[in-house]
């Protein structure tokens, strides 16, 4: 078969990941579930590392700092 050469490594692989990835998102929509992207959610990742609760102000005072600074360098806030 002359079109195997042609494709890469892991090209199948890759493949059957994203095809089994929207298998699975397709069920959630179907069974009436939300994506976790659609779940909100309080929690943030500090750029030092640490997850806090943002609507708990002791955990996230400390971190403000960090995010804060982060911002002015232009640095993007994960």
């Amino acid at each position: 078969m002359k079109l195997l050469p042609a494709i890469r490594d892991g090209a199948f692989d890759e493949w059957r990941r994203d095809r089994d990835w929207r298998a699975e998102m397709r069920d959630k929509r179907a069974r009436g579930e939300k994506l976790a992207s659609e779940i909100p959610s309080s929690m943030m990742r500090c750029v030092c590392g640490v997850v806090f609760d943002s609507w708990k102000p002791d955990e996230s005072y400390q971190h403000r700092i960090h995010i804060y600074a982060a911002q002015t360098a232009g640095g993007a806030v994960r």
